[in-house]
């Protein structure tokens, strides 16, 4: 909360504009990694699968995830940090609905959009899932500058690390194994154990690729961060 107390009101616009263009931007990359059909990132794998197999969008799939991760950071908080991060938590609501609402609309207009179907078909799909691999990159890059808020299943992750004392990039992997074997798992059963959908190369090379995509694109976005700096109060009177 003291950090929010900390930002004029013009910074906290700005960081929340850059925020929110990161959701955005995100639902996109999610969307071209999806119709590229080489396997989604390890998050969106559940929402993918449950999308095939049940008469429910990817969308609020994402949405209803996101709102037990949610839940599951209060119960993985000590009764104390709940106070201190109530507001937060419930800062995540907003990003959360809007992620999944862009997930459901950028399906909606590429529904006709199918690379493997296209004249060099896996060459195509290669190239949609770069291009969506490098978007989703660049909405990582975002919410980093951004720096207010965060999707319920990150901050879960980072919560958990910090409670159980473990190193985050592990606490993140294990998680991550967990989403993409509970997707298997639910593809499997649903296919009448004939096929698991959803997960392939591209989930392995989206773990790989993606992190330092981040780090090789912030620098190009390092203008967001001196717009935003450029609204921060001069003095704690200016506040």
């Amino acid at each position: 909360m003291k950090f929010f107390m900390r930002m004029s009101k013009a910074e906290l616009i700005r960081r929340y504009t850059v925020f929110m263009l990161a959701m955005v931007v995100g639902a996109f990359g999610v969307t071209l990694v999806t119709r590229a059909t080489l396997g989604v990132n390890s998050v969106a794998c559940f929402s993918y699968v449950t999308s095939v197999y049940f008469p429910i969008t990817m969308g609020m799939v994402n949405i209803l995830f996101n709102t037990s991760m949610l839940l599951a950071q209060f119960g993985v908080m000590r009764k104390e940090e709940r106070k201190l991060q109530i507001i937060n938590v419930l800062m995540q609501i907003p990003a959360m609905i809007l992620f999944g609402f862009m997930i459901d609309v950028c399906m909606y207009l590429t529904r006709d959009f199918h690379p493997d179907a296209m004249p060099y078909g896996y060459a195509m799909c290669l190239l949609t899932f770069a291009v969506g691999s490098l978007t989703i990159a660049l909405n990582i890059a975002f919410q980093v500058i951004g720096n207010v808020a965060k999707l319920p299943c990150d901050a879960f992750v980072m919560i958990l690390a910090a409670r159980i004392n473990k190193k985050l990039g592990w606490v993140k992997l294990s998680f991550d194994a967990f989403l993409v074997l509970t997707a298997a798992i639910m593809s499997l059963v649903c296919s009448g154990f004939t096929e698991i959908i959803g997960i392939r190369e591209g989930t392995v090379l989206g773990a790989l690729l993606i992190g330092p995509l981040v780090q090789l694109l912030l620098p190009y976005f390092a203008f967001f961060t001196r717009w935003i700096e450029r609204a921060k109060p001069s003095s704690p009177e200016a506040a």
